[in-house]
């Protein structure tokens, strides 16, 4: 619960990786106040936007009073805030199907996960599904997006990735350790912003110098799709609202003078 105002809302956290127990120093899940839906499965599981919209939903409707979404991952709070369809699940053979396909192309795609999820549900034979971004709003809401200018956000990043490098090694190594016997994690965090680094690092593959760059220079570009992302989210919604809805967007200088802020992999 998050005290808003002399009131209390629950704060429900719209994060793609903060939901795995076993990187909570990765992927930032520390935090003042409690959240829902962080730590809450483990890494070998595979979390999907179906379920974080599920479960999302829930703690919304198990809610007795204001809720705050806090966001990091803009496909996820789209499918939880808008009424717009999912594609389905697919079969882990059928994705391995699709995975071997799309790394024997000639041309390897810019984007691997997108272009093997694009083939499995050619694959699987799945009507083609609407846009992310078409579906009405579902909730009466408001918009308060942290949009610091890129200097700031930039330095932030260098801070967080040394963070992670200092203090994430363990975490990795645990990963490391479950993959060489035989009970590896999902590829999604196998492949997700430092723990890749930090177990090529463990590996011997990088030093840890080259981890610590490659984690800054990925999550930049993390943060510049994100930046579109809740860019045309926000001018998405204030075109649908129909007056119900505000966005708020706050620049570098006036983050700080809020008592709730966004909190997500790149830091608080």
């Amino acid at each position: 619960m998050t005290e808003v105002r002399g009131a209390w809302a629950t704060t429900v956290v719209v994060d793609s990786m903060q939901v795995y127990r076993e990187i909570p120093t990765i992927t930032n899940q520390a935090r003042e106040r409690p959240a829902q839906l962080v730590g809450i499965v483990p890494v070998t599981e595979e979390w999907t936007v179906a379920r974080h919209r599920e479960a999302a939903w829930r703690e919304i409707e198990q809610s007795d009073g204001p809720v705050v979404l806090d966001a990091g991952t803009g496909m996820y709070l789209n499918a939880v805030i808008l009424d717009v369809p999912l594609a389905p699940k697919v079969s882990s053979e059928l994705r391995s199907q699709a995975q071997e396909t799309v790394q024997n192309r000639a041309v390897p795609p810019p984007n691997l996960r997108r272009a093997v999820r694009h083939e499995e549900l050619r694959l699987s034979g799945a009507p083609g599904r609407g846009s992310i971004w078409d579906g009405p709003m579902i909730f009466d809401l408001n918009i308060l997006y942290l949009r610091p200018d890129w200097d700031t956000l930039r330095s932030a990043i260098d801070v967080r990735s040394s963070s992670v490098v200092r203090h994430g090694l363990e975490e990795a190594r645990v990963l490391d350790e479950m993959q060489r016997a035989g009970d590896p994690p999902n590829q999604s965090v196998a492949i997700s912003i430092g723990v890749r680094e930090l177990v090529d690092h463990l590996r011997g593959e990088i030093s840890i110098q080259d981890a610590e760059d490659r984690i800054a220079t990925r999550t930049r570009r993390l943060a510049r799709r994100q930046i579109r992302w809740f860019d045309k989210l926000s001018r998405t919604l204030q075109e649908n609202a129909q007056g119900n809805a505000r966005t708020v967007i706050l620049d570098a200088q006036n983050i700080s003078k809020i008592m709730h802020c966004m909190h997500d992999i790149m830091g608080e």
